[in-house]
């Protein structure tokens, strides 16, 4: 498997949990916002990753 694939999905992983009712504390809105437009990022690079092998 990729590097950089793995890395994203655990970036991914720590992204979501932030989003989750596991969270320590609780987000703003734009916070939110941003944490939700990185993690799109990081999935459009995955799958362009995969696309390319």
């Amino acid at each position: 498997m990729n590097t950089e694939l793995l890395n994203n999905l655990k970036r991914l992983k720590k992204d979501l949990v932030l989003l989750s009712e596991e969270r320590k504390v609780v987000l703003s809105h734009h916070k939110t916002f941003e944490h939700v437009e990185k993690m799109r990022e990081l999935v459009k690079n995955s799958i362009e990753l995969i696309e390319n092998e």
